[in-house]
């Protein structure tokens, strides 16, 4: 008999955060850039950009909520304000910000020795099972959908926003999946999609034969195969790694920074020593210059020609030196006394006010 299954993403694989959203695009998409598991030319973009499932999140978020995003911000003060709602859930970890659900008819174990026409059939199938969901479920605001033919098993894996209106509190609009897919709205849902498997099975028998569907199991709001289980850890390590990786770049980017600050420590240290060597330098020189009766070689030698300097800068410069300083002093002086006489004759002309007294 055949499985049919719709699974919800939650707990270790519920899309938390855009973090968690990024490694489900590289996973969804095949953003690898080095693996050999996958094939990008058995998968299909069903719905979305087929780049970025973040940014299609993102412009689910735009459509769905800055309506009233900017009406609840209205009158707030601005640390109270929500500037931007996906990285406010994101950064809160309390609510999902999306959530991913995999539509799958069949298991590994009826798929493993099935022709690749067979699977390909699958793709019309799936679509139609994403179609049958979606008109189901309208509050879930699909923004990514994609087809998978290259692991275990057929099965499309969409990823979307719940919606939820009406709220007292907040926002009046918000994602809210605990609210769209409770238990018995995934009941629901599950028995529809049973249904509609079973017609798609009964009016395929090129792809299913004489299979039948595998009745409902009760108690259960999905039918988790195996299989499932192995995708799902395979997707774990998938975000592991993808991890472990941006955590290596990190740690290469930090070395390189603290390479770069060595050198540039070092080399301002070097300057820092050359400034005061040569500020050193500076005075002993000129304590050597201006020394009468210095008794070594240098200190002989400095302030002799320190001297006859001296005479020739006295005799060729001096006096144009004196001459200009003492115009300077002359005109700052001059400046300054009439700033004075100005001020008096203002306080001269200035009337008396009359003082008002009372009449006895």
């Amino acid at each position: 008999m055949i499985s049919c299954s719709c699974h919800l993403s939650n707990k270790k694989h519920a899309l938390s955060t855009t973090h968690s959203i990024t490694a489900a695009s590289k996973h969804n998409l095949r953003l690898y850039k080095q693996q050999t598991e996958y094939n990008v030319d058995l998968i299909e973009i069903v719905e979305g950009s087929g780049t970025s499932i973040l940014d299609d999140v993102k412009k689910i978020y735009s459509e769905e909520f800055s309506e009233v995003l900017k009406e609840y911000n209205e009158g707030k003060r601005a640390d109270r304000q929500i500037k931007d709602y996906l990285k406010y859930l994101s950064d809160n970890k309390k609510n999902d910000v999306a959530a991913e659900v995999i539509l799958q008819i069949g298991d590994m174990e009826f798929w493993k020795d099935k022709s690749i026409e067979q699977w390909k059939a699958m793709t019309p199938l799936l679509k139609e099972q994403l179609r049958v969901f979606k008109d189901t479920v309208p509050e879930f605001k699909v923004a990514s959908a994609v087809v998978h033919l290259d692991e275990k098993s057929p099965h499309i894996q969409v990823i979307g926003v719940p919606v939820a209106e009406g709220y007292q509190r907040g926002l009046k609009k918000q994602v809210a999946k605990t609210k769209i897919f409770n238990k018995e709205r995934m009941e629901q849902i599950q028995d529809i999609l049973h249904e509609n498997a079973e017609v798609l099975i009964k009016d395929h028998p090129e792809i299913f034969g004489n299979e039948t569907l595998k009745p409902k199991e009760k108690g259960r709001n999905n039918d988790m195969s195996k299989e499932f289980y192995i995708r799902m850890k395979q997707a774990e390590y998938e975000a592991i790694s993808a991890d472990v990786s941006r955590l290596e770049d990190e740690k290469e980017s930090l070395i390189q920074v603290k390479n770069e600050v060595s050198l540039e420590t070092e080399k301002m240290i070097n300057e820092a020593v050359d400034k005061i060597a040569e500020s050193t330098l500076q005075k002993e020189f000129l304590q050597l210059a201006v020394e009468e009766n210095s008794q070594s070689f240098w200190g002989k030698t400095i302030s002799d020609i320190f001297r006859k300097f001296k005479e020739w800068w006295f005799k060729s410069r001096g006096l144009e030196v004196v001459e200009k300083t003492k115009t300077s002093i002359y005109e700052r002086l001059k400046e300054a006394q009439k700033i004075v006489d100005e001020h008096n004759a203002q306080r001269k002309i200035k009337p008396k006010k009359k003082e008002h007294g009372l009449e006895r």
